[in-house]
């Protein structure tokens, strides 16, 4: 033993000089190689004789039954991995031995509730090496979990027994077929890292059987989403019980019981049909289960970021003010009676109240907008562009073509509202196209839009600005002139107005488009943000403020006015009935045209009857219904700009690019997401949550997420969907029919207040 202490020493098998030894795990193989086993037989026997934890001499059946122990123990092959000794204060002296993972100790579950880094460290420990090629394919936990309980149940090798050191009066007992090991009741770790001692008493297998058959499956988090998306959708739920073989499964469809022999990531199955208003999600998601057609809503024509994909486009979204187009327009904004326009003020008037506005037109949405019956090319009006980013305005020059070939030529110009810099754009590519089908359109500049005051020009002075971590989350900073035209004399906003180049009316644009200004000390601005008021439609009112982004953003509000009270006729009719010979005879010729003089009382007038009764306006009509609002947030980091605009809105759309989802996110924390989220001038759905929490929003939707977000109606990606909505639930306070994360084609009915 003292020749050979080093090399004993080195085994982690016996601990002699009282301390762990350290050394590095090429050394341990390389050492360890070399040693015989009937060596380490001879040795470990010894150890066990005269361990100092022994007071007395351990008697000679229970040194056999340990000689025999640790010779079976060791004609098993040893692990590539160096054993790993372990110290106890109260036993200097343990004796263990490395062995493989034994099945019956743990199930599938509990490589589940690990962590990607214990996954790592058990498959180092247990000697599972990783084919290769298949590297790449274990990227997701999942992933990772399949491979390490395929090895672990597959293993055909018996497990060797572990070996603890005990007193002489309680030796271990010989090994044989009936003998289990038995777990320990406390473990620093689920799996592994420490092998059960061997039992004080054997025990049979058809004890251990017994057990395994009445442990119950523990749900995992994913099992538990999986089973709400399942029970919310009954088509995809239907769809993948039809495709699975298991006999519980399609008796009875995915349960609590039968979910963990259900390997639903290896499952092919048929993806529920229908896109836009067919999608399943219409009838079953919770905010759209009970909604009814309105005469205002909102259509997703694109929700995705960057670039567009086969189950994503890139954004856009489309607000339809369908009341426009009927009577009760007429009738609600002119006391009860419908208006007769002669033909300039039926045009004039068309040109104002088109029925479809557009916010942002990404790349391939004159394609996007041919997949659905809810955008029609030739019903859009308007066009609000948010910044100048590809994924918002590529598709501007391609959809103004197409709508070209749906409208006439004396029809009302398409109006644009964007940035300034746009017009002379806009105009180059048109140009350049020799686009001559273009509808006629007239584009409107938002003029000095600044950089948040959190974002700040590189040391190269070349026009990019980067996001300062050391500002986040500080108010009342200056909004000040950073990002305007002449600042940099090599971007394209300082240089467009040097190109020379007039609109031509053959190429569509004509003239009468406005630069609008912003408004610093406007009554609704927020943290001395400027404010836009872009437009007033008759109606209806758009407001734009800026974003936190990497170029200057806008986001925009439409707030539809106030409307007026409704006429109580019951309350009415019968006076009129009782005075009518008075009014003849007072020289009114209709009495019923007394409704409508009634109608438009002002706040707190009344009306005197010729027979002496009076109608108070309050008595008569209803208070007025408070106009609904829709907030559209730019691509930002911040919202905070828009705080005064957007509160109390109807429908809050905030993006929600990025997000950490433990399970599905090999690597990163959400701290570590958010902070990469802001740099980029973007947001998760905790920031959009907490803004929709401080403007008191009354549904919030998700958009513009990231390319690996897709938008079928898998439950891979219905899982991630609902996962954000559930973190934009926790940090808004709403209940789950006021939370979605949209798809494509997404029509969402806002209500009237």
């Amino acid at each position: 033993i003292k020749n050979n202490k080093r090399a004993i020493t080195m085994l982690g098998s016996i601990n002699c000089s009282g301390s762990s030894p350290n050394r590095s795990r090429r050394h341990h193989k390389r050492r360890r190689e070399g040693c015989n086993n009937s060596f380490l037989r001879c040795a470990l026997f010894c150890a066990y004789i005269f361990s100092p934890s022994h007071n007395q001499m351990s008697t000679s059946s229970s040194i056999l039954s340990s000689l025999i122990t640790v010779s079976d123990a060791f004609m098993q092959p040893l692990p590539t991995n160096p054993c790993r000794s372990v110290y106890s204060r109260q036993n200097h002296n343990i004796l263990q031995v490395a062995t493989e993972p034994n099945v019956d100790t743990f199930n599938r579950s509990t490589f589940e509730k690990m962590t990607v880094k214990e996954l790592k460290s058990f498959m180092t420990e247990n000697n599972i090496l990783i084919p290769r090629g298949e590297a790449s394919n274990l990227k997701l936990k999942k992933q990772i979990v399949d491979f390490v309980w395929n090895h672990v149940s597959n293993n055909d090798e018996p497990p060797s027994t572990s070996i603890t050191s005990s007193p002489p009066d309680k030796a271990a007992p010989p090994t044989s077929s009936n003998t289990s090991p038995k777990t320990n009741a406390k473990k620093k770790r689920s799996v592994g890292m420490r092998m059960p001692p061997l039992p004080e008493s054997p025990k049979s297998n058809n004890n251990d059987n017994n057990n395994n058959s009445h442990s119950t499956y523990v749900l995992t988090p994913k099992d538990r989403i999986v089973l709400e998306v399942l029970d919310r959708y009954p088509p995809l739920h239907e769809a993948i019980v039809d495709a699975c073989s298991i006999d519980s499964v399609l008796s009875e469809g995915i349960t609590v019981d039968n979910i963990e022999h259900c390997e639903l990531n290896s499952l092919t199955y048929n993806v529920p049909p229908g896109m836009g208003e067919n999608d399943m999600r219409h009838e079953y998601h919770p905010m759209l289960a009970n909604s009814t057609q309105t005469d205002m809503d909102v259509v997703f024509v694109g929700t995705a970021s960057c670039t567009p994909g086969v189950t994503r486009g890139v954004s856009c979204t489309a607000i339809r003010l369908n009341w426009r187009n009927n009577r009760e327009f007429d009738q609600v904004m002119n006391g009860g009676e419908r208006k007769k326009y002669n033909s300039q003020e039926q045009q004039q008037r068309a040109s104002s109240t088109g029925g479809t506005w557009l916010f942002d037109c990404g790349e391939s949405t004159q394609l996007s907008v041919q997949k659905t019956s809810s955008i029609k090319p030739g019903k859009i009006s308007k066009i609000f562009i948010t910044h100048c980013h590809g994924d918002h305005s590529f598709g501007l020059p391609g959809l103004l073509c197409l709508m070209g070939t749906d409208r006439n030529r004396d029809d009302p110009p398409v109006e644009i509202y964007a940035p300034e810099g746009l017009r002379m754009w806009l105009r180059v590519a048109i140009r350049y196209s020799v686009s001559r089908v273009v509808p006629p359109y007239r584009v409107h500049e938002l003029m000095d839009v600044p950089m948040a005051p959190e974002w700040e020009e590189g040391h190269r002075r070349n026009g990019r600005f980067y996001y300062q971590l050391k500002s986040d989350g500080r108010r009342g900073m200056k909004w000040g002139m950073n990002g305007l035209a002449g600042e940099d004399s090599s971007s394209w906003i300082s240089r467009a107005p040097m190109v020379n180049l007039e609109p031509n009316k053959d190429f569509g644009e004509i003239h009468g488009g406005q630069d609008i200004y912003p408004v610093y000390n406007h009554p609704k601005s927020s943290d001395g943000a400027p404010v836009w008021e872009v437009l007033d439609d008759g109606g209806v009112s758009v407001y734009a403020a800026p974003m936190s982004h990497g170029v200057p953003c806008l986001g925009y509000v439409v707030q539809e006015d106030d409307r007026p009270g409704r006429l109580m006729p019951e309350n009415v009719l019968p006076v009129i009935e009782k005075n009518r010979k008075g009014l003849v005879e007072a020289g009114v010729r209709n009495p019923m045209k007394l409704m409508a003089l009634v109608k438009n009382l002002p706040v707190g007038g009344s009306y005197t009857f010729p027979d002496g009764t009076v109608l108070n306006q309050e008595d008569v009509v209803e208070p007025p219904g408070k106009g609904r609002k829709v907030v559209i947030c730019g691509d930002t980091a911040d919202c905070r700009a828009l705080e005064g605009l957007a509160q109390d809105c109807d429908v809050l759309i905030h993006e929600a690019t990025n997000t950490f989802l433990p399970g599905v996110d090999k690597e990163g924390t959400l701290r570590l997401v958010t902070r990469d989220a802001k740099i980029h001038g973007h947001s998760t759905p905790f920031m959009a949550g907490d803004f929709a929490k401080r403007v008191g929003a009354k549904r919030l939707v998700l958009n513009h997420f990231s390319a690996r977000y897709k938008g079928d109606q898998s439950i891979e990606s219905l899982t991630i969907m609902t996962r954000m909505e559930r973190q934009a639930m926790k940090a808004c306070e709403l209940p789950e029919n006021a939370v979605a994360c949209a798809w494509d084609f997404m029509v969402l009915p806002v209500p009237r207040n």
